[in-house]
């Protein structure tokens, strides 16, 4: 018996009436969460879906997420998890290909998911069943759509899980798609729960359990091993935000005593810039808070002094992929906290950072990173040859490039496929973009090679500005030749109000480039 919804069920066991989620003014504690999953799976199995069954889970953070999801891992299905961000086209792709029997997702007229879902179900006779989650206000609608309520409407409140192996499938998220289409990284039941054991060993939730804000959404998978499975281990809090604001962000971590916060480096820019946050806030939130993570992306170590001297609490990074589960190394324990780092390998996890022919690279030189142990993924569903590229003897090609010292902590340089050949020299953008953001008036930066007939590529940067500050790019460009060696600093620097992000706060510099390209071809 390793299904992941034991885990749920022993929470609601021992403490049945500690609080579980908080949304809105909605406060469920433990028994009723576990009630609502057993509705779930109660209504899925009389709709006809078992053990092996794929279930699409296409909904931003709200409770329905964690009921629903729970409630399909009680049958010994697999949770198909649908980014909310998704087009039509795109969700039509992944049911078809996930081979989904059903779909539950968001139909609030407050996103587009739900319209988009419905247009997505219609198109795959195979996904045979679609049901949708209302909101308060306007949602999606018609004779032949069925609401959330209408699956669980009747449901008995009880329901024991159906007993899975360690390496059954649990969990099916879909990679960004930057090289193509979509894979589909099959997780294990072991891998998750691995994965929450190997945070807890390093980090105890203190007594009472953790409260813990969810503003990275749930269908993503740090959120939903770092917090949302996490958090249930240790029948902890979730504090569930379904859109990142700042301001409210603060608001809700000092009025629910939050302990814990994670986030992308783009979401700790936004609570540093915000103008609404009062520096008596800012203290009390530097009072309270216990754990503050960053992932997900690069974090510049100018980002992490920052923050430490604005609210008084130290930011760890660590590192991780869909097809790692995804924590395979971070800051653990007592250990020194080194700027810039990702930390050391985790328990359980072997890191190596190599050259292109696979050989170990000395400390400090740069290799693409490699991982083996029990978080590396069962595989892409219905893509063996993907999955031979990824897993090598059992080590996953992450296609990190990163450096490792004699200390054996590791430190991103940037993406393998995103390194920049200028003249004959590498360069690695996250180094650069580290490096601007040092500069006094930069908030964000995302650095690409463009073509360049001379040296092969040149390095161009975006940059916004920092609130009330101004940015000449000549000027900048004249800080960055003193700032960086003469191969690395950007000979390009084009000023943007914002940068495009994707739903885990990353920097889509693909479309950053479409754009360029956009307005070149126009002028």
């Amino acid at each position: 018996m390793f299904n992941l919804a034991t885990n749920l069920e022993s929470a609601a066991a021992e403490w049945p009436d500690r609080e579980a989620i908080v949304f809105g003014d909605l406060r469920m504690d433990y028994r009723t969460l576990e009630q609502e999953a057993c509705r779930v799976a109660n209504g899925l199995s009389q709709a006809g879906i078992g053990r092996g069954d794929h279930v699409a889970l296409a909904c931003p953070n709200r409770p329905e997420f964690i009921s629903a999801y729970f409630g399909i891992l009680k049958l010994g299905a697999v949770v198909v998890c649908v980014s909310a961000l998704l087009r039509a086209r795109e969700i039509a792709w992944q049911l078809d290909h996930s081979d989904a029997r059903a779909l539950i997702a968001y139909g609030g007229g407050d996103m587009s998911i739900g319209a988009a879902s419905r247009e997505a179900f219609d198109r795959i006779p195979g996904c045979r069943n679609a049901w949708f989650i209302k909101s308060d206000g306007e949602h999606v609608d018609g004779e032949d759509i069925a609401p959330f309520e209408t699956l669980i409407e009747g449901q008995a409140t009880t329901c024991r899980s159906m007993p899975t192996q360690a390496e059954d499938t649990a969990v099916i998220l879909y990679t960004s798609g930057t090289t193509g289409k979509p894979k589909g990284a099959e997780l294990t039941h072991a891998n998750l729960m691995l994965n929450v054991v190997t945070i807890m060993r390093e980090r105890p939730a203190p007594e009472g359990g953790s409260r813990s804000l969810v503003v990275l959404p749930m269908f993503h998978i740090m959120a939903q091993t770092c917090i949302m499975l996490l958090g249930i281990f240790n029948a902890g809090l979730l504090v569930l935000m379904q859109r990142f604001d700042p301001a409210e962000a603060v608001r809700l971590i000092l009025a629910e005593n939050i302990s814990g916060f994670a986030g992308v480096p783009t979401m700790y820019r936004a609570i540093l810039d915000c103008p609404d946050i009062t520096p008596q806030q800012r203290d009390a939130v530097g009072r309270q808070l216990i754990a503050v993570s960053a992932g997900g992306a690069s974090v510049p170590p100018e980002l992490q002094r920052e923050f430490l001297s604005r609210f008084d609490t130290p930011m760890s990074n660590g590192y991780g992929a869909t097809e790692t589960s995804p924590v395979s190394c971070f800051h653990q324990g007592n250990s020194d906290m080194r700027l810039g780092s990702i930390g050391t390998a985790a328990w359980g996890v072997e890191l190596r950072v190599v050259d292109d022919e696979g050989h170990d690279v000395p400390p400090g030189e740069a290799g693409e990173l490699l991982v083996r142990g029990h978080c590396v993924m069962k595989g892409y569903y219905k893509d063996p040859e993907a999955t031979a590229l990824a897993i090598r003897d059992g080590w996953y090609h992450s296609g990190d490039l990163a450096r490792m010292d004699e200390d054996a902590y590791v430190y991103i340089v940037g993406r393998k496929k995103e390194m920049i050949i200028r003249g004959g020299f590498n360069v690695y953008p996250a180094e650069v973009e580290a490096n601007l953001m040092e500069h006094p008036d930069i908030g964000q930066a995302a650095v690409v090679g463009v073509p360049h007939d001379r040296h092969g590529e040149e390095v161009m940067a975006f940059v916004t500005v920092l609130p009330g500050r101004e940015i000449d790019s000549g000027a900048v460009i004249a800080w960055a030749r003193e700032a960086m060696a003469s191969h690395k600093y950007p000979r390009i620097i084009e000023v943007r109000e914002s940068l495009p992000l994707g739903p885990t706060g990353k920097v889509l510099k693909r479309a950053l480039m479409d754009e360029t390209n956009q307005e070149t071809a126009a002028q």
